[in-house]
Formats: C-alpha cells, sequence, structure tokens
C-alpha cells in the first residue's frame, strides 16, 4: 500500500515530458522531410498514370500538384502535433477540446489550400507558357478540406497512440524498477538473517568451548572479530567476488577447527582462475554450519567444499563424512531455508540445490547457478 503514491507521484511528474512535440521531428527533419518527398513523388506517378492520356498535361504536372501538397502537409504537421500539445484530445472539457480542434482543422486546410496554390502558380510562371488555374474555389476547398480532415484526425490518432505507448512504457520501466529495488531488498534482507544466525551459534559454540579451553575460546573470539569486520566490509554487497566468500569459508572453518580441535578436518577445492567470478554473498556458510550441526555432531570427521565451473554455470559440493541424512523428508532450517529463497530471487528458475548421500558414508549437498566472467 504503501507504493501507490509513490508511483503516482511518479507518473505525474513524467507527465512534463510526455510530450511528443519535444521530440517531433526533432534531428530527424531530413529523414523526415526526404521521406515527404518520396511520398509525394509516389503520389505523382500514380497521378500521372491516371492522366497520361491526356495530351494538355505535361509530364511534370501531376508530380507538382501532389507534391507540393504533401510538402505544405509535411509543414504543417509538426504544427498540428504542437497545436494538441495545448489542446490534448483526452484533456476536459471535451467541448473546448472539440471546439479548438475543429478551428485547427479549418485552419489546417487553409493554409494547406493557400500553400499549394501559391507554390503551384510559382512554378507554373517560371515554366513561362500557361498559368495554374485552381478552378471553383468553393468546390475546391471542400475537395481538400475533406481530405484534410482525414490528415488531421490520422494525425491526432498517431500522436495520440504514440504519446500512450511512450507513457505505458514509462509505467513498466518504473514498475520494473520497483520489482527490482524490491527483490534487492529482500536480498539484503535474507543476507542479513544469516549474520545473526550465524553469531548466535558462534556465540553458543564459544561458550561451549570456554569451559573446555579458555585461550582456544579467547581465540574463536578473535577469530569472530575478524568475520563480523568482513562481514561489515561487504554487508551493502549482494554479490561479492568468490575469492571473498571463500575467505570468510576459510576464517569460519578456522574458528570451527578451534571448537573441535583435533578432531575436525576442513577442506576447499577450487578450481585456478576464477577466484574474481561474483557470486551470492554468505551462501556457502550456512551450508557447511549444516553440515556441522546436523552431519558431524560430535565436530568430529571431514568435510569438503568443491568449487567447479561448467561452461557458464558455478557449482559448490559440500561433502561430510558425517551420519548422512536419513530415510525421513528432510526439515529445512533457517539457513538452508535463507540459501533457498535467495537462489530463487538471484537465479529465478535457473538454479540447482540438492541433497545426496556421499560414499561409502555421509552427505553431498550440491548447489548450482549461472554466473557471467
Amino acid at each position: 500500500m504503501a507504493t501507490s503514491p509513490a508511483i503516482a507521484v511518479d507518473d505525474t511528474a513524467s507527465g512534463a515530458s510526455d510530450s511528443i512535440a519535444a521530440l517531433w521531428p526533432g534531428k530527424h527533419w531530413p529523414l523526415y522531410l526526404t521521406l515527404s518527398l518520396l511520398f509525394g513523388a509516389y503520389l505523382g506517378l500514380n497521378s500521372y498514370i491516371n492522366v497520361r492520356h491526356v495530351p494538355t498535361i505535361r509530364v511534370w504536372e501531376p508530380f507538382l500538384w501532389e507534391m507540393s501538397s504533401v510538402l505544405v502537409i509535411c509543414l504543417l504537421v509538426p504544427l498540428i502535433i504542437r497545436f494538441e500539445d495545448r489542446f490534448r484530445i483526452d484533456s476536459r472539457p471535451r467541448t473546448r477540446i472539440l471546439g479548438a480542434h475543429l478551428v485547427g482543422v479549418v485552419a489546417f486546410s487553409a493554409i494547406h489550400v493557400v500553400g499549394i496554390v501559391l507554390i503551384r502558380k510559382v512554378i507554373y510562371a517560371l515554366a513561362g507558357d500557361r498559368h495554374y488555374d485552381f478552378g471553383n474555389v468553393i468546390i475546391q476547398f471542400f475537395f481538400e478540406w475533406q481530405r484534410d480532415l482525414i490528415t488531421y484526425i490520422i494525425t491526432l490518432t498517431a500522436v495520440v497512440a504514440l504519446r500512450e505507448y511512450r507513457k505505458r512504457r514509462a509505467r513498466e520501466l518504473r514498475a520494473s524498477q520497483l520489482q527490482a529495488e524490491l527483490s534487492d531488498a529482500r536480498l539484503r534482507h535474507l543476507t542479513a538473517q544469516i549474520e545473526p544466525h550465524f553469531l548466535f551459534n558462534s556465540l553458543n559454540a564459544i561458550s561451549n568451548r570456554m569451559h573446555e579451553d579458555v585461550a582456544a575460546a579467547d581465540r574463536m573470539i578473535s577469530q569472530l572479530g575478524d568475520l563480523l569486520r568482513a562481514a561489515y566490509e561487504s554487508d551493502h554487497h549482494v554479490l561479492v567476488p568468490l575469492e571473498r566468500e571463500l575467505g570468510w569459508l576459510r576464517s569460519y572453518a578456522a574458528m570451527m577447527a578451534e571448537r573441535f580441535r583435533g578432531q575436525l578436518v576442513f577442506e576447499i577445492e577450487i578450481e585456478p582462475g576464477q577466484e574474481m567470478l561474483q557470486v551470492p554473498r554468505l551462501l556457502l556458510q550456512p551450508i557447511v554450519e549444516n553440515a556441522l550441526r546436523h552431519g558431524l555432531t560430535d565436530g568430529r570427521g571431514h568435510i569438503r567444499v568443491d568449487v567447479r565451473r561448467d561452461g557458464q554455470r558455478l557449482r559448490y559440493a559440500v561433502s561430510d563424512d558425517g551420519q548422512g541424512f536419513p530415510d525421513t523428508p528432510i526439515a529445512r532450517g533457517t539457513g538452508i531455508s535463507n540459501v533457498t529463497r535467495r537462489l530463487e530471487l538471484l537465479f529465478p528458475g535457473h538454479y540447482t540445490l540438492e541433497f545426496g548421500t556421499r560414499q561409502p558414508r555421509g552427505a553431498i549437498v550440491t548447489v548450482s547457478f549461472p554466473v557471467t566472467t
């Protein structure tokens, strides 16, 4: 509910910049004029084909008639666009807008007729052997006016359609931006959830170690401080270099090795040359912690993390030689559920998270997701 006013304000603010008059024709004048002249030449050719059997009409005359008309309309269309911007079709009151455009179409047709007559008279005068005869003014003006009315309506329709298209695109872009911002906020929130969860478990481990080896507990506190400092330095990032992610994991493993001194063996194997790949921050730690809590319940055993790249995908494999997964369905705790939600937000439909049995004993969790160089 809180986002609706923001969207409304943005749409209102963008209303000042949705003017087609500010865009057309702009820097496209040469192209616009060229296409208009080509269209006039096309109409002139068709007109010539229709009157070629009349011996008194010279070849260039039908081209002059049509191209002069198209040229004047070409020059007047930007004025129609600006006029519509001043009296927008979708504005109110409707009667005022309708009246303005009725005056507009009459003025447009009058200027069009005067313009083509002047151009034709000048060209005929330059030809030197005859003058241009427009014919009965009332009849000819009505003939041109009904054609100009169609041109005017088509122009207005095109302007309104283009403006609505631009508004819709602006709304879609804004909605996309809001969705991206929302996804980013969710990712940050989910990533932030890991830190207090990890901190609580770490303090609990330090507390347990305190009763067994004060010096080891003191080292664990120092290592925890380093971990929290590293987390603080990158807490605004959803993605971090793989090298930093593994550095955090090694520090966490060193702290856990102090907790289970002489019992826990931790190994990381990474394919060379992948250190700078951007990966989700704090994705591995909950998986490793899960292996410690549920696989190696007494802290005795071996945990291995393999990082491999397969084309455009990166694969994590976290394995242990503990008691493995139970036969009953696995209930996902805070850490694994958090990992799943983050993967879905970052790589919707393009990630895998699988749980399997390691031979001859233990468990393995594999994660894969797209990466770019």
